[in-house]
């Protein structure tokens, strides 16, 4: 059994995570969307470097596929195009491919599940459901995060949960009345 609090890999993988979700917290409160994706795409990086030291294979996965999505979203807005439908299934297909060769547990499914929304809520080119898919995202990181005790991801996801929610409710009703 392993003794996560004196585990110096634990603690790095805990800061990280901190920081993380500090930087996509602020991204969240950004109106562009563009701004948004780009500071996912830290986000991304580092959860990859958080459950590298925390050992968790299908979150590396996840956030892997997520960073790729992002930057090829983001490389496509910059040249005006738009996100052809058939990404959301390659990036699906891989999600699901990878999650049947590495799945171990039930918990291994939440990070795909969190993969095929993100991949659609980022997909679909609206800030609102961007948010409301970040929301879904982190409830499933909140449960994913309850076997490698990290007790720091489930705050940090409440926090971002938070701030999904002040940016919606700053952005998305700002839309309606205008």
């Amino acid at each position: 059994r392993r003794n996560y609090f004196m585990d110096t890999k634990y603690w790095i993988a805990q800061a990280i995570i901190v920081v993380a979700y500090i930087l996509l917290g602020i991204g969240l409160r950004k109106k562009n969307r563009m701004e948004i994706l780009a500071f996912s795409c830290i986000y991304q990086a580092l959860m990859v470097i958080q459950f590298t030291l925390l050992g968790g294979v299908m979150g590396i996965i996840a956030s892997i596929i997520a960073l790729l999505r992002n930057a090829l979203f983001i490389y496509n807005e910059k040249k005006s195009k738009a996100n052809p439908k058939w990404i959301l299934a390659v990036f699906g297909v891989i999600a699901i491919v990878l999650t049947i060769i590495f799945y171990k547990s039930p918990v291994d499914i939440l990070p795909c599940v969190l993969t095929l929304v993100g991949i659609y809520s980022y997909w679909a080119s609206s800030t609102k459901v961007t948010r409301v898919g970040n929301i879904v995202i982190s409830m499933c990181y909140i449960i994913y995060a309850i076997p490698f005790k990290s007790w720091f991801s489930i705050i940090c996801e409440g926090y971002l949960i938070i701030n999904t929610i002040i940016g919606y409710c700053k952005f998305e009703s700002k839309k309606k009345s205008e």
